[in-house]
């Protein structure tokens, strides 16, 4: 980060009274503020209204959040962008997110419902179209439709 936005992020703190402001990300930075984690826009506005206990970074217009020890993923406007809630989710890539619900993990499509049936001791993130997995301590690859690489 150059000096400049080191001060800007400095400026937004102090004018808005933020405990933390992290790095932007789609136009928009995690803020902490007392206990709240949220989003705020490059001139330190807030985003949108709610709360979250913890929130990440926006990546392919979505950004994990937790509240009440569920986690999910919220929209540009705060929003939840599905219904359900899981254990743990990370952020999207290629258009997937790993999550993790009773102790399995799947990758979910940007609407929560999941990309596939299969469930897996652990799931790594898509890049270059595949993504590695764990079941029953065998490693391999899968494609975005849960389909086995050999």
């Amino acid at each position: 980060m150059n000096t400049s936005s080191e001060d800007q992020l400095r400026k937004i703190m102090e004018t808005f009274g933020y405990g933390y402001v992290g790095s932007f990300s789609e136009g928009l930075a995690i803020v902490l503020k007392g206990e709240e984690c949220f989003h705020i826009r490059l001139d330190g506005q807030l985003a949108y209204q709610e709360r979250y206990d913890h929130v990440g970074p926006f990546r392919e217009g979505l950004a994990w959040a937790k509240k009440d020890g569920k986690e999910f993923h919220i929209r540009h406007d705060g929003q939840p962008a599905y219904r359900e809630r899981y254990d743990y989710v990370y952020s999207f890539s290629e258009g997937l997110a790993c999550v993790q619900k009773d102790g399995k993990w799947f990758h979910i499509r940007p609407d929560g419902q999941p990309a596939y049936e299969e469930r897996y001791d652990l799931v790594g993130s898509f890049s270059e179209g595949l993504a590695w997995v764990r079941k029953d301590g065998e490693d391999f690859h899968i494609r975005p439709d849960g389909t086995r690489v050999d």
